[in-house]
């Protein structure tokens, strides 16, 4: 045995003997959190097993005779042209939709964090659009920008902008773009207020100290105040995203996946594959191939936040 392998076992040996004295110290921690642990696997971890186990069968909705087929729908879904288009559009969907969010949910905490007139009741105010059902809000913006009784192009006819109505939620070049604008409606309240909350955690000695420094408004916001919510921005987004990825409410009802499939993400493509059109395989196949990228992205966002040696 050499001397470099003789130094691995070692240190192999230690790490182990490391590991159950941990193991031995931590032992009632581990037994009180072990309920939690069997639970979060009984409501997580089975749904997920099944699903995986579903995706390589072939499963008629309308049957209860199972096929297995193997890895024959991943296959399939990899190699057809939908499956790269439906990237594309939950890429733009999740991109845009949770930039939108961020930024805007960043702007209107600044300003509340001041002491405007009337702070309370818009703090009360802007929790309003989050607190409505999505399908509600939804149904509320395909009014907004309906191409004749929408108030969006009355605006715009009165301004003179546009000679006669637009149907933008008909139209497959700017759909996707409606029904954004109304998912960051629903989701800015949510970013403003934990946005908010970061805020008023920051110390105001360092506002006093920057100001005494000469430091205007714009560096005090990109040295101290971006800095210090970091943290914040980071779960807010990595929650947004996730949730915005799994979205279903917003566009099924404003414009079911259309004009022409041009709005349709991952999860609605799911749905009208696994549901409405009874191939429950195929449906868990494109499920799992969603979760793995979710799971790749949070791993990833987190490794690449961590690496300065920040926790969260």
């Amino acid at each position: 045995m050499s001397l470099a392998e003789e130094y691995s076992k070692t240190d192999g040996e230690s790490r182990l003997s490391q590991s159950i004295a941990h193991l031995k110290q931590n032992r009632r921690a581990y037994f009180l959190i072990a309920p939690a642990a069997v639970f979060l696997l009984a409501v997580v971890g089975y749904p997920i097993l099944e699903t995986f186990r579903l995706s390589l069968y072939r499963s008629p909705a309308d049957s209860t005779i199972e096929t297995f087929v193997g890895l024959q729908h991943y296959v399939e879904i990899v190699n057809s042209d939908i499956f790269y288009r439906l990237l594309w559009q939950t890429g733009r969907w999740v991109l845009v939709g949770v930039a939108g969010k961020t930024l805007l949910g960043l702007l209107i905490a600044v300003h509340l964090k001041n002491d405007i007139q009337g702070r309370k009741f818009f703090r009360t105010a802007f929790l309003i659009p989050w607190g409505i059902p999505y399908a509600i809000s939804a149904v509320v913006f395909r009014w907004i920008e309906h191409p004749q009784f929408g108030y969006l192009n009355a605006v715009l006819l009165k301004l003179g902008v546009i000679d006669q109505g637009i149907g933008i939620l008909g139209n497959p070049d700017i759909a996707w773009l409606g029904v954004v604008v109304a998912d960051v409606w629903i989701g800015t309240p949510f970013m403003a207020i934990i946005f908010l909350a970061g805020l008023q955690s920051i110390p105001q000695d360092l506002y006093e100290a920057a100001a005494i420094d000469g430091a205007e408004r714009w560096h005090q916001f990109r040295y101290i105040t971006l800095p210090q919510l970091k943290s914040v921005i980071l779960m807010a987004t990595l929650l947004s995203t996730i949730w915005t990825f799994v979205s279903f409410d917003v566009i099924w009802t404003m414009t079911g996946g259309g004009p022409i499939s041009t709005t349709a993400t991952l999860v609605i493509h799911i749905y009208q594959v696994g549901l409405q059109n009874g191939n429950l395989g195929r449906g868990a196949a494109y499920s799992v191939i969603g979760f793995l990228f979710l799971l790749l992205f949070a791993i990833v966002y987190l490794r690449v936040y961590t690496r300065g040696g920040d926790e969260l």
